[in-house]
């Protein structure tokens, strides 16, 4: 069996992110994704080249995630896709391509994190425990799992970090 591959995109936050929602309800990010040229000299070193700037797009609970955690300036692994679109009229050139992430994470090589192993059930909010509680079998709508989400009345929510969990210093995904 042949190893699965696809393109990948390394690079860093170049603006906040963009959060709207496809027509069918799907939390959709875009970011400007800037990319760190070099050009290897003769002699072993090398010269940095001008940084050239993409669109970078994440669809769902990845582009939720992605919102909540990355910011300007951050470096980022992604892998997915180029998909090419018309630009809409006078723009030039008249295609436009953008790198749509099926998954991203911070570079390791150059972001400092730790990784929170705790499992997935023991992270839920105290409402998403309450609702499982409750026998909630059922998911909610699209319209309750757009983000932002607004808690329910009286609920209170810790901003404090979690122990094990990075500062916003990165992601493990």
């Amino acid at each position: 069996m042949t190893i699965p591959v696809q393109q990948s995109l390394a690079g860093f936050i170049a603006s906040d992110a963009d959060v709207s929602f496809t027509d069918a309800g799907i939390t959709r990010v875009h970011f400007r994704a800037g990319v760190e040229h070099w050009r290897r000299e003769q002699d072993g070193t090398f010269t940095k080249l001008d940084n050239s700037f993409h669109d970078l797009l994440i669809f769902g609970k990845t582009a939720e995630r992605a919102a909540a955690r990355f910011r300007k300036g951050d470096q980022f692994v992604a892998h997915g896709y180029v998909d090419t679109r018309p630009a809409e009229p006078p723009a030039r050139p008249a295609e436009r391509e953008a790198f749509v992430a099926r998954k991203i994470g911070h570079d390791l090589a150059r972001t400092a994190y730790e990784v929170d192993r705790t499992p997935a059930t023991a992270r839920q909010t105290p409402y998403q425990l309450d609702q499982a509680a409750a026998g909630a079998t059922t998911p909610p709508p699209h319209d309750t799992q757009r983000v932002p989400t607004t808690p329910p009345a009286g609920a209170t929510y810790s901003t404090a970090p979690r122990s094990g969990t990075s500062t916003g210093q990165g992601i493990g995904l």
